[in-house]
């Protein structure tokens, strides 16, 4: 039940924020889907793996004692706490970009707002300022050279969060499944035969991690180039535009 109850606190925060219409940067509710669906197949694939103690199994005239020895010789990191650790550092990352983007754009509406106020527009006038505003958030973000460095880093650390993972997941986890267990210790002479019920689906579970991992991480280049195409390019046309009005004047 508490478990239960912390996920559902997660979701209805994420719906709570994704439900905001304005869009800082480009993708905004994309990435907002990526952390749900990142945060609901770690919850998922987690079932398969929480028996682990009851699902590795030796085999011969081996006591219980000696059974825990050969689990631990197995596994000697966590499986799970990798997993919860990642997602963690995803969740972090996202949120944190989020917060300075919402806060960055804010202040840079402050200013605009103030001067709307003074007038009394029409139903037309409301229609342009709404779009104008619209521009003016992407073009905020863009003439901020805090904000789109830290988006970008956003990217690269995703990348590199995910790469990891990733590794992690083929070079060190997948053998665990893969490899045949044969037990043996200086107090449990054997060497004995153990195995892991329910290889498949433990199997079928990393292999998803890893799909996930890759789509993250291909996004992650695709925005990344695409930011640099995109608003460093309107970082630079903003700029030119300032200085023929500067110059004009």
């Amino acid at each position: 039940m508490p478990g239960h109850a912390r996920l559902d606190g997660v979701v209805s925060t994420i719906m709570k924020i994704s439900k905001d219409p304005t869009n800082y940067y480009t993708g905004r509710m994309l990435w907002f889907s990526f952390t749900f669906l990142y945060m609901s197949v770690v919850y998922v694939v987690q079932i398969t793996w929480l028996d682990l103690v009851k699902d590795f199994q030796c085999h011969g005239n081996i006591s219980k004692a000696c059974v825990a020895e050969c689990y631990e010789n197995h596994f000697t990191s966590p499986i799970l706490g990798v997993w919860y650790v990642i997602g963690f550092v995803f969740f972090f990352n996202f949120f944190m970009m989020e917060s300075f983007a919402s806060q960055g754009v804010q202040k840079g509406k402050e200013k605009p707002k103030k001067k709307s106020l003074k007038e009394k527009p029409s139903d037309t006038d409301n229609k342009e300022d709404n779009i104008k505003t619209k521009k003016d958030q992407i073009s905020y973000f863009t003439q901020n050279k805090f904000l789109l460095i830290m988006y970008l880093v956003y990217f690269l650390v995703q990348l590199s969060v995910q790469l990891i993972f990733s590794v992690i997941l083929v070079y060190y986890q997948l053998p665990l499944l893969k490899k045949p267990i044969w037990c043996s210790t200086l107090l449990c002479l054997g060497p004995y035969p153990c195995v892991i019920m329910g290889t498949q689906e433990k199997f079928m579970s990393i292999i998803l991690l890893v799909s996930l991992s890759v789509v993250i991480m291909t996004f992650c280049i695709m925005f990344f180039l695409y930011s640099i195409n995109v608003y460093l390019v309107l970082r630079r046309r903003s700029k030119r535009h300032r200085g023929s009005v500067n110059s004009r004047e």
